[in-house]
């Protein structure tokens, strides 16, 4: 299924993203598994806990500190996708991070674009930038799926957004009811379902969001933020685990490298 067809590609263009449903086996979903329950016992400044509770909402940075994500962060699949919707010969990992959205816990995102913190930030110069997201877990109607308003991207940054510090250790930009009305007004919004081990890679300018999951399931996915190496980061006010400082080319590894690491 990889490298992403032209019919994909022509997609990506026109709606912002691409949906790649069980791109990882159940072996390698079942690596992916125990590295997301490894990091989550973490403790460090890396984890942040939904508000007035000890449930874990994002652990960053994994792509630095543990084998199973560094090796899925060098995941031919991965890299070369994003190669080529970037249309470059190099790319980094600017940022990573899980999100458990856990069962009865996990809390909403609020609709927001990428770009608008990776620039604000970390000063990225351009939205030559990915947000890719690896379903961990089973993504259905009920369990507080990712929403995007499809093409959104090509409307580009939204200016009144409001810049939200405090959302849940993650700054967000979010995007005003009325603007997000009207940015929906025709495409609608597009749940993102599919079974674990799927992949969804959206533009950095995609407007997306997600509600709080109130059901018995788990929605976790483990995502990407991958950018061009000539749009590396140029303020570095943020850890490096929210912001890299090592924008070299990633050099992928071979297509059996998480099941490599299988029991």
């Amino acid at each position: 299924m990889l490298p992403p067809d032209a019919q994909q590609l022509n997609g990506f263009a026109e709606q912002g993203f691409v949906f790649l449903p069980s791109l990882f086996s159940d072996a390698e979903v079942a690596v992916l598994r125990a590295g997301a329950a490894r990091i989550m016992a973490r403790t460090g400044p890396e984890v942040v806990c939904e508000a007035d509770s000890n449930t874990v909402r994002l652990v960053y940075g994994a792509h630095m500190y543990d084998e199973v994500f560094v090796r899925l962060g060098r995941h031919p699949h991965l890299v070369r996708a994003a190669e080529q919707l970037l249309e470059t010969d190099g790319v980094y990992i600017h940022q990573s991070r899980l999100n458990p959205k856990a069962a009865f816990a996990g809390a909403e995102w609020e609709w927001h674009q990428d770009f608008a913190t990776w620039h604000d930030r970390d000063g990225l110069k351009e939205p030559r930038a990915l947000m890719v997201a690896v379903f961990i877990e089973d993504v259905t109607a009920a369990n507080a799926p990712l929403l995007i308003v499809p093409g959104s991207h090509r409307s580009g940054l939204v200016h009144d957004a409001n810049d939200n510090r405090e959302a849940g250790g993650y700054t967000l930009f979010t995007i005003p009811p009325a603007t997000l009305a009207r940015l929906a007004d025709g495409p609608g919004i597009a749940a993102q379902l599919g079974p674990a081990g799927s992949v969804l890679i959206c533009h950095s300018n995609i407007v997306h969001g997600s509600s709080n999951n109130i059901t018995p399931w788990p929605r976790t996915i483990f995502y990407l933020n991958i950018a061009a190496s000539d749009n590396p980061p140029t303020k570095f006010d943020r850890a490096e685990h929210h912001c890299t400082r090592d924008w070299s080319p990633i050099e992928p590894l071979g297509e059996d490298c998480l099941l490599a690491l299988a029991e």
